[in-house]
């Protein structure tokens, strides 16, 4: 008597590997498709989280804007508000090789189409500041002041 598989049996094997195949690259394309929803979150939230570290660091480093008594009475720093847009000075500007130590200059925070873009310009002639990109999806920029519920006035 010969010993071996008949040619339905093997048959049925394949058709069982064909059909843990299918499943194991099914789930497999899941891993990889998860796998690209976490990244493009990963990157939203880094995202975020360098934008709201600049402007945390752009406010600590507001300046004191002097009233029209002069320097001895700053008040604390003014921010010009406007539909979208958010400015104001502040200090610690890095200062670059030959120019005179200033380290000051205004920052302004702005909405258009849809980007969050911060822009800081130096407190020297002809320096202008390049707008800087920080975050896509922004649709509106507030600012609320402190101490006030939703629904209260000002």
């Amino acid at each position: 008597m010969r010993r071996g598989f008949t040619l339905i049996e093997l048959l049925a094997a394949m058709a069982i590997l064909a059909v843990v195949s299918v499943m194991g690259v099914q789930a497999l394309g899941g891993v990889f498709q998860q796998r690209a929803v976490l990244n493009r979150v990963d990157d939203r939230s880094a995202a975020l989280i360098r934008t709201l570290s600049a402007l945390r660091q752009d406010l600590e480093a507001a300046l004191p804007l002097p009233t029209t008594g002069g320097l001895s009475e700053a008040v604390t720093a003014g921010i010009r508000v406007e539909p979208g847009r958010l400015g104001w000075m502040r200090g610690g500007l890095a200062d670059l090789p030959g120019d005179p130590a200033t380290g000051a200059g205004s920052v302004e925070w702005s909405v258009t189409e849809g980007r969050l873009s911060r822009r800081a310009i130096r407190v020297l002639p002809g320096t202008g500041g390049s707008s800087q990109v920080m975050l896509e999806g922004v649709t509106a920029l507030t600012l609320v002041p402190l101490g006030l519920a939703e629904g209260d006035e000002a």
